[in-house]
């Protein structure tokens, strides 16, 4: 069995040193090279620890059943998860199934937390057919998200994919909201030409309007 994490941008290599293929002075031993190129079919992919679906999981990561893959694309896989920014950390391991050729790939994954509710205020843009789109595109994209960079721009992204396809050429920015006590409430999907307006609709923005 093969154990490796990714946190954030951290490549570990637990499962090479598991196997004792890297020497303490981090150089490959004889053979490390070889057993870090070897091919396996992925069988199958599980996710534990996750609010996200293994669907959502083999969205992001790009991997699907019946591929074949070494231990560099895993980890390039386990990359694209965390890139996505609704994860902390992403840790995998896999075993043989069927046959030595054949594994199963599971992803264990702490998810980015807290959440906050997501709304999507441009003029003129019926916020449920955006939702409707991205949904169609894969469940992962749930109407809360964490406050991070990379799953904000995960998210705006998409939704200026969804305004090119309606041929309007629009960049997306985010107002993040706060309550009276000045916690964050919220995530605003906008205009970028609307920064620094007033107010949206009562809500306070946090200082600076951006996360």
């Amino acid at each position: 069995m093969l154990r490796a994490a990714i946190g954030m941008s951290l490549v570990l290599a637990q499962g090479l040193l598991a196997q004792g293929l890297l020497a303490q002075n981090g150089a490959p031993q004889a053979g490390a090279t070889s057993a870090a190129d070897e091919m396996v079919a992925i069988e199958r992919i599980t996710v534990r620890g996750s609010r996200l679906e293994a669907g959502s999981i083999r969205f992001l990561s790009g991997l699907r059943p019946g591929m074949k893959v070494n231990e560099a694309a895993v980890r390039k896989a386990a990359q694209r998860i965390a890139d996505s920014g609704l994860v902390k950390n992403v840790g995998y391991q896999y075993q043989s199934l069927s046959s030595d050729r054949s594994v199963e790939l599971e992803f264990a994954i702490a998810d980015e937390l807290p959440l906050l509710p997501a709304t999507i205020e441009i003029p003129g843009v019926d916020a449920e057919d955006v939702w409707a789109y991205l949904r169609g595109i894969d469940p992962v994209f749930t109407r809360e998200l964490p406050r991070t960079q990379k799953a904000i721009a995960f998210y705006t992204r998409y939704i200026e994919r969804y305004l090119a396809a309606q041929k309007r050429t629009l960049r997306v920015a985010t107002v993040i909201t706060a309550d009276d006590s000045g916690n964050a409430s919220g995530i605003v999907f906008v205009p970028a030409s609307l920064l620094g307006t007033p107010q949206l609709k009562g809500r306070t923005p946090l200082p600076g309007g951006k996360p």
